[in-house]
């Protein structure tokens, strides 16, 4: 199984770990790492390795960030150099609630797409889309709540 290493700055790791745990129940091989200023980047590199060290059990991990161009990721980055490391920047919940269900038996390429379209896909701007929902449903005579 595809180990989960989630890195970012302040408490960010820790939280959104928690909240998916409170959803879908206690996560195997995952770790946060928090990142604060008074950090120096050595410790932060020897705390990630020694992260990746224990979430990966030969399958590889994948590192999520909190934004691309911040410390987290760049140093993430600096441990790239291994191929059974995969990075991927903007970490948010849905991302971890993907990885929860589909890291088993997957290869740690296919995760990392997986990662990031689920990432993308929800992002939205809300009132966009509800209103595109509410025309859909006037097009079609439906009620919305309207299912008996």
């Amino acid at each position: 199984m595809v180990g989960i290493l989630v890195v970012s700055h302040g408490r960010l790791a820790e939280a959104l770990i928690s909240s998916v745990q409170f959803l879908v129940g206690n996560l195997k091989r995952v770790k946060g790492i928090s990142i604060w200023p008074k950090d120096r980047k050595e410790e932060v590199r020897d705390r990630i390795q020694k992260g990746i060290s224990e979430v990966d059990d030969g399958d590889g991990v994948v590192i999520l960030t909190d934004i691309l161009g911040g410390s987290p990721t760049n140093l993430s980055l600096s441990i790239l150099e291994d191929k059974k490391i995969e990075v991927v920047t903007g970490v948010n919940m849905p991302m971890l609630l993907t990885l929860s269900s589909y890291r088993k038996g997957r290869s740690l390429r296919e995760i990392g797409k997986l990662v990031k379209k689920s990432g993308r896909r929800s992002i939205i701007l809300a009132r966009q889309a509800f209103a595109r929902e509410r025309y859909r449903s006037k097009r079609m005579n439906i009620q919305p709540g309207g299912d008996d």
